[in-house]
């Protein structure tokens, strides 16, 4: 029977409590000792930390909204303005982002992280796993480097040179707390430096069959992320190259078996959950109002965040035998038709006026089960309906016998999507382009487009042109998983996209001969605002004040 790691373990592990400063006893329930005792005892301990996963799981930050990543960008809209004032009063109000207040920070987070990886690794390079295989040993060593490489990863990409608290000879204390930070450039070399060491001793597929752990091509990916954003063109194709030509990923034929089955063979890092027991509340928050009513919740759950226009827009739509640019000056074209003939992966993306949805269909036009309203600052608190006229298809549950959803005890179980092949191809084919490598380019784009049986784009030989349709690729591919914030952040084009921008949503009307009429509406009542320096994070307060040898981001000084 194959296991899942699901990151938080209910036995024996060494528990390290939350505090603010590092002087503290590592051992919490048990004793480093029994966790050291034997291989199997290591892996509870080992296990338990996969919960750095959870921290970025976008489907298990739905209950805040804070942490849903694409809400902070042009492609989703948070709806009630209770539950999504935390983007919405961001991007509406001036010096939302702060050195003392930073609503995005994952400073604190990712160190609490960081330091229970270093507590392992000081007491490997110590010898007090000496009395194990040496072998098994020496792959758990290389799992939690990496975990731990993947944990400055999240510091780098938003805040650039961070703070290497990496030693292995001791864990930093109260005495270090006063240590400066390191350049970008080295932070970045550090994490590739670090992945190169995890991938050298992991191992191809775990022993016991374990589905989750990373294994050497799952660090591979992960690198070849790490080195886009570093912009270490090379080292990215390389990485990402060797991940595809290993074999051992291999791209779904069936798109929506992608957000269905957690071990389907695209996906490379999975972040896996279990009804009861290790659960999320994405359902509750994000499905259709007319779900919510199937399960006994009408007007209480669904509809917190929805896609907008700028990102259902991107979707291609087929007319006769041609993929074209949808645009809603051409309904004619379409024959009013607009969500018909799409994109494949709109239809695992989006929930439009018409879909079926868990034996229902989606109904967005006014008086509907599912009608959208007019976004407003005030009087919509728990009102749950879209401001977009859309609603979030992937990652929600697809389960037929989903009314055992009680929202209560019982709630969500579907996986998150940390890493897939897809996004490997993407990177190995932006790579290229960065080295003017535009047949490699396309080729890798137009593998993505045909595994949705999409016709090729056409080759370009500029990095302004190749831009336009990689921004396109990664969107609809890649949508809703977490990657536009940090894309348009590292490309640094926040300005065209969200400084004095709005969003929109489509407001569909029924015909007293039943068709329809839509109706493209701002789905936002204000500019958002967003200073080029919210591009990089300031480094937080409270570790200017404690640490004096820590400076502070330029932009943020």
């Amino acid at each position: 029977m194959k296991k899942y790691i699901i990151g938080l373990v209910a036995a024996m592990a060494v528990t390290v409590p939350a505090c603010d400063t590092l002087d503290f006893d590592p051992t919490g329930q048990y004793s480093d000792a029994t966790a050291y005792a034997s291989i199997n005892n290591l892996d509870y301990y080992i296990k338990d930390m996969y919960g750095i996963y959870h921290k970025i799981a976008n489907v298990e930050c739905g209950s805040s909204l804070n942490m849903f990543e694409d809400a902070w960008t042009d492609l989703v809209k948070t709806s009630w303005y209770g539950v999504g004032q935390g983007q919405n009063k961001f991007f509406s109000q001036i010096n939302s982002m702060t050195v003392e207040s930073n609503p995005r920070s994952n400073w604190k987070t990712m160190y609490e992280q960081i330091l229970k990886f270093n507590f392992f690794l000081v007491d490997a390079k110590a010898g007090r796993l000496s009395n194990l295989p040496q072998e098994e040993v020496a792959a758990r060593v290389a799992e939690v480097r990496y975990l731990r490489a993947f944990a400055y990863q999240e510091l780098a990409k938003y805040h650039g040179g961070v703070i290497l608290r990496v030693s292995e000879d001791k864990v930093d204390d109260q005495n270090d707390n006063a240590k400066a930070r390191a350049t970008k450039e080295e932070t970045w070399d550090f994490i590739l430096n670090e992945y190169d060491k995890a991938i050298a001793d992991l191992p191809d597929l775990w022993s016991d069959g374990d589905y989750g752990r990373i294994t050497k091509q799952g660090a591979q990916a992960m690198k070849a992320r790490a080195a886009l954003y570093a912009e270490r063109w090379e080292e990215a194709y390389t990485a990402a190259d060797n991940v595809i030509k290993s074999g051992k990923f291999t791209l779904s034929t069936d798109l929506g078996n992608i957000y269905t089955n957690p071990a389907n063979g695209e996906i490379i890092v999975p972040v896996l959950f279990e009804l009861e027991k290790k659960q999320h509340s994405f359902d509750t928050y994000l499905c259709p109002p007319s779900f919510a009513e199937t399960c006994g919740y009408k007007d209480q759950n669904g509809a917190a965040a929805t896609p907008t226009e700028e990102y259902a827009s991107q979707f291609d739509i087929k007319v006769g035998n041609t993929w074209e640019a949808f645009n809603w000056d051409n309904l004619a074209k379409y024959d009013n038709e607009p969500f018909k003939n799409r994109d494949p992966r709109f239809y695992q993306s989006i929930l439009a006026n018409g879909s079926t949805y868990q034996g229902r269909e989606i109904q967005c036009w006014e008086g509907g089960s599912d009608e959208c309203m007019i976004y407003s600052s005030t009087g919509q608190d728990n009102v749950h309906k879209s401001t977009t006229g859309y609603y979030l298809r992937k990652f929600l549950t697809s389960n037929t016998g989903a009314k055992r959803y009680n929202f209560t005890n019982i709630l969500s179980d579907q996986h998150w999507i940390e890493m897939r092949l897809a996004e490997v191809y993407l990177i190995r084919s932006e790579a290229a382009a960065r080295q003017n490598q535009w047949s490699q380019a396309y080729s890798d784009l137009n593998v993505i487009r045909n595994r949705a049986t999409l016709t090729d784009v056409p080759q370009k030989n500029s990095w302004e042109d190749y831009f336009v349709d990689l921004q396109k690729e990664r969107i609809c591919e890649l949508g809703l998983e977490g990657h536009r914030y940090d894309d348009i952040m590292r490309w640094g084009i926040s300005q065209e996209v969200i400084n004095g921008k709005r969003t929109h949503g489509v407001k569909v009307t029924k015909n007293d001969n039943g068709t329809f009429s839509y109706e493209v509406i701002e789905a936002d009542n204000y500019d958002r605002i967003f200073p080029k320096k919210y591009e990089i994070f300031p480094i937080p307060y409270n570790e200017i004040q404690n640490n004096p040898l820590c400076e502070q981001n330029d932009a943020w000084k």
